[in-house]
């Protein structure tokens, strides 16, 4: 494929999505001044997959006439058999464009990431798999974030060791309510070495002066301080449940805008090209409400309507909260009903 007419909208991955998949030569990005800065994205993003980007702005989305006359002058500049990506977008501005190639004779094609494929709708219908390597950083480069930091490799066996000890032995609840029975009799007020769960004997911390032991049934895990204990470990948990999933995530992640606007994310992953968002809520300083709009905006900022957002917590919202979170479009999962098959 030598070009591949783009239609500039504000979700970016409808146009990432075959850019990367077929890898053009020359990708022309035809964008209103409101699509601007996405454009401003996905140029970047293309030209550092040494990709030629051309553009075309300040277009008038609902000057049917004057946009399909741009169209055709673009494509009588081609010497080759350009390919236009119909998904982008204003409604009108996709059938202009459609029009246009097809006056043509030239390929049209649409893509569908409902059903992870692209649909040939000119001259010839037929559809084709989505293959390609979408990167991370790639999708946030789209909405003009960069990827600066994680915990990722700062993952410990010990974690996944303690969480196959509880699974084993079915302490799920047994376990949450003594790390949440800790966390409130032992803040900074009222700082102890020894902490035992009166109601029930299985667990037991201790702390030294280079590490915090806990003991569950008898059985010893080392950690270096209390950040585990005290809130971190639910992330790793999903962490856990994740891989068990054969998906390979990135937790605690740092984002910042082109504006240099940081935002963190609890746990990140592409599936089936699809960006998903996880916060993980233990139960320390947190607010279901403000929770919920956080995610809600990180996956508009990150990822528009091709991200999937989930809050992940300890215990039952209520059902107020999770109606809220059901009209924001983001799915609830609690610590101990999640099965490990939630992402398969």
């Amino acid at each position: 494929m030598n070009t591949l007419f783009c239609l500039v909208s504000r979700q970016a991955m409808a146009n990432v999505i075959p850019v990367l998949m077929y890898k053009p030569n020359k990708v022309i990005l035809f964008a209103t001044p409101e699509e601007k800065n996405t454009a401003n994205h996905l140029a970047k993003l293309f030209n550092s997959k040494n990709i030629s980007v051309n553009r075309i702005d300040d277009l008038d989305a609902y000057d049917y006439l004057k946009f399909k006359d741009c169209i055709l002058k673009e494509i009588n500049k081609e010497n080759g058999n350009p390919v236009l990506n119909v998904t982008g977008g204003t409604k009108l501005m996709a059938l202009a464009a459609y029009e246009a190639f097809a006056e043509k004779d030239k390929h049209i094609i649409y893509c569908n990431t409902d059903r992870n494929q692209i649909i040939h709708l000119f001259p010839k219908l037929y559809t084709e798999k989505l293959i390609l390597d979408l990167s991370i950083e790639d999708y946030l480069q789209s909405y003009g974030y960069k990827f600066v930091a994680s915990r990722t490799k700062e993952v410990k066996k010990e974690y996944f060791d303690l969480f196959e000890l509880i699974e084993s032995k079915n302490l799920r609840r047994q376990f949450s309510e003594f790390l949440d029975d800790y966390r409130k009799a032992t803040g900074t007020a009222n700082p102890v070495k020894t902490y035992n769960y009166k109601r029930n004997k299985l667990f037991s911390i201790q702390k030294t002066a280079s590490s915090v032991l806990l003991f569950v049934d008898k059985i010893k895990f080392i950690y270096e301080d209390e950040k585990f204990l005290k809130g971190d470990w639910l992330e790793y948990f999903m962490l856990y449940s994740l891989k068990k999933q054969n998906i390979k995530p990135e937790v605690g992640v740092k984002i910042v805008s082109d504006s240099n606007v940081e935002n963190e994310i609890d746990i990140i992953f592409i599936k089936d090209y699809q960006l998903y968002l996880i916060s993980c809520k233990s139960g320390k300083n947190t607010d279901p409400n403000k929770d919920i709009y956080e995610i809600e905006t990180l996956r508009n900022i990150a990822g528009g309507t091709f991200g999937k957002a989930f809050l992940f917590t300890v215990k039952d919202l209520t059902d107020r909260m999770k109606q809220r979170a059901m009209d924001l479009k983001i799915e609830t999962l609690t610590f101990e009903r999640i099965t490990h098959k939630e992402f398969s």
